[in-house]
């Protein structure tokens, strides 16, 4: 068995993505724990609530990231360097436009974006303006390296940018506060940047293609895979600036701290779509049953999510204190459903990357009306912390069983079946 694991591509790259996300997760909780505790409990709110806006707002980049993976595979099936160089320039160029237009419209609405978040101050919304900006460029960029299958790159990128976050993100948050933790998340995005530049040249060389985007194909990816993927990762971080609008700061921190505890499931989790959905393509393309696969990657997330609700439901004070400090024990109430929350949907995450591979697309419709659905409660419905991560609770759930339908069939649909 273990002479076959060796041989398994997807052990092996599995190995690799696992070890650059968990360095990065890793670097990523310890970022929030340093500078929560050196912020306090309000400044914590603040940055969570717009670190969370980052990637609630940044979930485009997203879908970019995985049409550029789509883009990259077809490339790297022909192992052709130069059109993947010409690849990883288009990208950083849609990414640097974008990035252009967020920054100025960050700063242009500073101010009634602080209103909205209940501040006084506007330089967080500034600085997290220029990350959201950055963001855009990296991810696109990344999704390069993902389809070309150069994991061991996109992982060191994935590490670089969290662990210069924690550096610069402490020190910065100890001379100016929540907009000085935030800036660490821009200064960590910079370096993931100039990483991405290196590893381009270093892998693809420094030839050039011309490139033919094919348009059906890329509407037909942003449509399906676009609207599933973007739905799924605005649940994922949605809820944190709506508490910060909605309740008080000292609430709002409570729920941050509890949130990000939940959110460790998804983080526990988050490697195995990576590998699921191009793996399901493959299996698809050669003939061979996805099944075992699906399995797999279902059977490892659910021992990964029932460790995760048995440490919720023993310690979820202690839970809480770890990762926010002494004075967040009074979100413990909150931290079992929120733990189911983030679970199930770490299941969705899996089963929907999975039916994407196989270019099926029958969940993305119910799973954005259910979304809506939660999210339309809790911006109507809010009485307490605890009723709001309930309808979560229940919200996510039943998006993971909406991507749980048909999950059997292995044949691609053919209306969306890609030439």
């Amino acid at each position: 068995m273990i002479a076959r694991l060796r041989k398994s591509d997807f052990a092996r790259h599995g190995v690799i993505v696992f070890g650059g996300v968990a360095a990065a997760n890793v670097l990523s909780y310890l970022y929030y724990v340093l500078v929560g505790r050196r912020v306090g409990v309000e400044g914590y709110g603040i940055v969570t609530a717009l670190a969370s806006t980052l990637l609630v707002v940044g979930a485009p980049a997203v879908v970019g990231q995985l049409i550029a993976a789509r883009l990259a595979a077809d490339l790297d099936a022909r192992n052709d360097r130069a059109a993947l160089r010409s690849l990883a320039d288009v990208m950083s160029k849609w990414g640097i436009g974008a990035a252009a237009v967020v920054i100025a419209g960050g700063w242009l609405f500073r101010a009634p974006l602080a209103a909205f978040f209940n501040l006084s101050d506007s330089r967080p919304i500034v600085v997290t303006a220029a990350g959201l900006g950055l963001y855009a460029i990296v991810m696109l960029q990344r999704g390069v390296l993902q389809g070309a299958h150069r994991f061991e790159a996109l992982s060191i990128s994935q590490s670089i940018e969290a662990l210069t976050k924690v550096v610069a993100g402490l020190l910065l948050a100890a001379a100016f506060g929540a907009a000085g933790g935030l800036a660490g998340i821009a200064i960590g995005l910079i370096l993931g940047l100039a990483y991405n530049v290196y590893a381009f040249r270093a892998q693809f060389g420094l030839a050039r293609a011309p490139i033919a985007l094919d348009r059906a194909l890329v509407v037909r990816v942003v449509s399906h895979v676009g609207i599933g993927w973007f739905t799924l990762t605005f649940l994922a971080f949605y809820d944190v600036p709506l508490i910060k609008h909605a309740f008080d700061p000292e609430s709002a921190g409570l729920y941050a701290a509890c949130a990000l505890v939940g959110r460790s499931v998804l983080a526990a989790v988050s490697f195995i779509p990576v590998l699921v959905m191009p793996k399901a393509n493959a299996r698809l393309a050669e003939g061979k049953s996805p099944l075992p696969l699906l399995g797999a990657a279902l059977g490892i997330s659910a021992v990964i999510v029932a460790v995760a609700l048995a440490a919720a439901a023993v310690a979820p004070r202690f839970l809480v204190m770890l990762i926010g400090g002494h004075g967040f024990g009074d979100a413990a109430p909150l931290v079992l459903p929120y733990v189911v929350a983030a679970g199930a949907l770490s299941l969705a995450n899996v089963t929907a990357s999975y039916k994407m591979g196989l270019h099926r697309y029958d969940f993305v419709a119910p799973a954005l009306a259910l979304a809506v659905a939660e999210i339309l409660v809790i911006v109507f419905w809010h009485p307490t912390l605890l009723a709001v991560v309930t309808v979560l609770a229940v919200g996510h759930t039943c998006v993971f069983v909406s991507t749980l339908f048909g999950i059997t069939v292995t044949s691609p649909a053919p209306s969306v079946a890609l030439e």
